[in-house]
């Protein structure tokens, strides 16, 4: 009978140690989840962020290219102006000069736009990629703690078929009781 309630003792202790581990564990879990929402909302915001200030860079470059263009054309018809108050007889070569800066112009605006757009996309792709990193992060941050989780809920369910498994070899070895 001594044996019995040293071994009756012996199990509740270590159950109550278990049943502490246990709590322990998923105090830690729930700190480990809520920093990963905390990291995965920060670099959400900060991809949002980045994608903004892309998306500003971009349309101020328009703007500028824009500005550029309006002063390349009025550099241009002043030009034009001067050429015909100066020299009447060059008016058809005037004329061939300002249609080439008007070309020259509207290459140097199809340009800038289309570097713009490739930046624009290019942000967009950066933009994307953040995306899919913090996504990505999150995933991991969440697998790991679920991990986290399912270990530590593995670990009392062994010890609960361990202490079964006493129980039935302390049966045996004392069928009397």
């Amino acid at each position: 009978m001594g044996i019995s309630s040293f071994l009756k003792k012996l199990f509740g202790k270590a159950k109550e140690t278990v049943d502490d581990v246990s709590q322990k564990s998923e105090v830690i879990a729930d700190a480990a989840i809520e920093k990963g929402k905390e990291f995965g909302e920060k670099a959400k915001v900060k991809a949002d962020e980045m994608a903004k200030d892309a998306a500003e860079a971009t349309a101020k470059l328009k703007t500028e290219a824009s500005e550029m263009a309006d002063k390349v054309s009025a550099k241009a018809k002043e030009v034009v102006a001067e050429v015909k108050e100066e020299a009447g007889e060059m008016m058809e070569d005037a004329k061939e000069v300002g249609g080439k800066i008007k070309a020259k112009a509207s290459e140097v605006i199809d340009e800038i736009k289309e570097e713009a757009g490739e930046l624009l996309e290019d942000a967009k792709e950066v933009g994307g990629k953040i995306k899919n990193k913090v996504e990505d992060v999150a995933h991991d941050v969440k697998e790991k703690v679920s991990d986290l989780v399912d270990g530590e809920e593995d670990a009392p369910a062994e010890t609960s078929e361990t202490d079964d498994t006493e129980s039935t070899k302390e049966g045996e070895d004392n069928p009397a009781e």
